[in-house]
């Protein structure tokens, strides 16, 4: 029973050490393929990105500066089934209770304001764009991380230069997440002002706040893509003069004491 017993040990521990053995390759397979899709990104896709979202920024009127304010979206009634709890008189518009309406009476839930369409398309093209760069900062910044070398005395500079790209990164995707919450409060602002003005349609400093909000909302749309242009273009520089650096942290001859 003892040769039973060694025996099976044996092949618990043969079986094991396959599985660590296919582990490590998957995970060097995954290093090797980050790192492949990393360098494509910084020598090709960060350029082009560069080139295309310079096109888009001179060349696409959509997102040229605004030069007067849009022009509030016509409100559209869509009527539903009148229910139990609000009943609407077809003839005379009478309410029950006696109280008289207007002949065309409303619930407010019948009542569409459209959105400012441009604004719509410029968000669309923006946060195509954003996730497409978070996507490519989260590459490259883990295969400069996977570059990092163990803990060492001396010989650090490249690994500065690694945690300061790195830094670099982190607060580029910091930006474009920012850039994607202010389309939230972007609708809620709007939203508000849009129920006071269908509450009180005879205030027009409300359809005046309305299209200065449309208008600074287009004007910070514009200038976010100028941002995700620059972002793209200082960090392809800075990784490219010191891509040797990145990839080969520390010199393999070690300078003697002078």
């Amino acid at each position: 029973w003892k040769w039973v017993y060694m025996s099976q040990k044996v092949a618990r521990k043969g079986a094991a050490k396959a599985e660590k053995s296919a582990s490590m390759v998957a995970v060097d397979a995954l290093r090797q393929r980050i790192a492949a899709e990393a360098e494509l990104i910084v020598q090709e896709t960060m350029p082009n990105k560069v080139a295309e979202l310079t096109r888009l920024i001179e060349e696409e009127e959509l997102f040229k500066f605004p030069d007067k304010d849009d022009v509030i979206g016509a409100v559209q009634y869509q009527p539903q089934a009148a229910s139990k709890k609000r009943k609407l008189e077809e003839d005379n518009g009478v309410v029950e209770g006696g109280a008289m309406s207007h002949t065309s009476s409303l619930i407010k839930s019948d009542i569409v304001f459209e959105c400012n369409q441009i604004v719509l398309q410029q968000q669309n093209i923006l946060k195509r764009e954003i996730q497409a760069c978070l996507q490519m900062l989260s590459k490259v910044k883990i295969w400069i991380q996977l570059n990092i070398p163990k803990v060492e005395d001396g010989n650090n500079f490249g690994v500065s230069i690694q945690e300061e790209s790195v830094n670099d990164l982190a607060k580029a995707e910091d930006q474009s997440f920012s850039l994607l919450n202010n389309f939230n409060t972007y609708f809620a602002t709007r939203g508000k002002l849009v129920s006071r003005m269908g509450k009180y349609p005879g205030v027009k400093d409300y359809i005046v706040c309305i299209q200065e909000v449309d208008r600074r909302e287009r004007v910070n749309l514009c200038l976010s893509l100028h941002d995700l242009r620059n972002n793209y273009f200082i960090l392809w520089d800075s990784i490219t003069k010191n891509l040797e650096k990145i990839k080969k942290p520390r010199s393999s001859v070690e300078m003697p004491f002078t």
